[in-house]
């Protein structure tokens, strides 16, 4: 049985497999890719959220007052930044709070969570000192984006960048004092890791999808490569019945010539074309019977097929008359088969009214050159011709001299 399910086209089952796992992969690959990205927008609308929370808890007039250096006192700095410590310190999940100004078309850093010995976090953060010139690795993905802070809009960057206190997603929003002017912005930074660690069952479900659906893949190829097998080896079945006689399983006419042409393919040294047919078979269904006719001419076929090579091609061309096609078979070899057929078919039947039942053998030999099935055919029946005329049970060679 386990056996069995090895019958498959191999071929096909790796190129329906493959194709299959294009198919699904890509029905899973692209909602999982789409879903990335929502999920994605979802963190970046969070970050938001949290960019404008943390804004809303700074004093705005302190922090103007703190954009001039002049004005910079310890004291001054900690009223800015103490509510954003409070702030930070109630929400681990961020990574980095803090506040900037653009100067020079540079944002530089005001106050910072990560300096102020009151934060409550268990992350090993790298303060930012006062002025301190922010430093991107990363291209930043919109050149306008501090001026657009500066119009009011909240902006978070589109993905993940880096710069020099690692990968984040970063929103800013702008600050506004108690007259409603724009006083600098906050920052938060959320951590790559954050993202991951969110990300981490997605990856899960990801991974088992894509695994399902290679399995799927696999089932289906397997099943179309067995039905594709299946219907193949009908085909090949029906193939083979039909270049095979019912009766005898010798090749038919359309076998031997199919066997045949192929042979001749092979350049050997000579080819012998060896015509056997029946004497009287008519007679004999007529006296005997169609049964007894037919116990006749499987005698023959079986005859013939022992008295040849494996490799020989034996065939039933017609109700009475079978060929042999024998590559590499010189004269005598040819002679010799003769000999062997006629001298079985001819041994006494245990019904000795039967024992007169022979058959007439035509031979043609050539040697390998300028060989065609066609002639070697029509110069064997010449010679089982003759072979009738002789007076039947004998073999005649054909003789290229008499029949020119």
């Amino acid at each position: 049985m386990f056996r069995d399910f090895r019958k498959i086209s191999p071929r096909i089952f790796w190129l329906v497999t493959l194709a299959a796992t294009a198919v699904l992969l890509t029905v899973v690959a692209v909602p999982q890719w789409l879903s990335k990205n929502a999920r994605l927008q979802v963190l970046r609308s969070h970050v938001a959220e949290i960019a404008q929370i943390a804004a809303s808890v700074v004093d705005g007039d302190l922090h103007r007052q703190l954009l001039d250096p002049a004005n910079y006192t310890p004291e001054l700095y900690e009223r800015v930044v103490a509510p954003l410590v409070r702030f930070h310190s109630a929400d681990p999940e961020i990574f980095y709070v803090y506040t900037m100004v653009e100067r020079g078309g540079k944002s530089l850093f005001v106050v910072d969570t990560a300096a102020s010995s009151k934060l409550k976090t268990t992350r090993r953060l790298r303060p930012s000192a006062y002025m301190e010139p922010f430093e991107s690795i990363d291209v930043e993905p919109d050149p306008d984006y501090l001026q657009r802070i500066a119009n009011g809009e909240t902006y978070v960057y589109p993905s993940f960048q880096r710069d020099v206190y690692g990968t984040f997603l970063s929103g800013h929003t702008p600050i506004y004092d108690s007259q409603g002017r724009y006083s600098g912005f906050v920052g938060v930074d959320f951590d790559i890791k954050y993202y991951l660690a969110l990300e981490s069952s997605f990856r899960a479900i990801f991974y088992g999808s894509v695994a399902g659906a290679v399995l799927i893949a696999l089932l289906i190829g397997y099943v179309v490569a067995r039905y594709h097998y299946h219907i193949q080896d009908r085909i090949d079945e029906q193939y083979r019945i039909s270049i095979r006689d019912e009766l005898t399983q010798l090749l038919n006419r359309r076998g031997a010539l199919r066997f045949s042409r192929e042979a001749l393919a092979a350049r050997v040294a000579s080819y012998a074309v060896i015509l056997v047919d029946i004497d009287d078979l008519k007679g004999i269904n007529d006296l005997y019977g169609h049964a007894a006719g037919d116990e006749f001419i499987v005698k023959v076929a079986d005859t013939i097929r022992n008295s040849v090579r494996e490799k020989d091609i034996c065939a039933r061309m017609g109700g009475d008359e079978f060929l042999i096609f024998a590559t590499g078979c010189d004269l005598d070899a040819a002679t010799e088969i003769a000999r062997r057929i006629l001298g079985k078919v001819f041994s006494h039947d245990s019904n000795s009214s039967r024992s007169h039942f022979g058959v007439s053998i035509g031979i043609c030999v050539s040697p390998g050159a300028d060989a065609s099935f066609e002639l070697l055919y029509r110069q064997a029946d010449e010679a089982l011709y003759k072979a009738k005329q002789a007076g039947r049970n004998r073999f005649v060679i054909f003789d290229p001299m008499v029949a020119a």
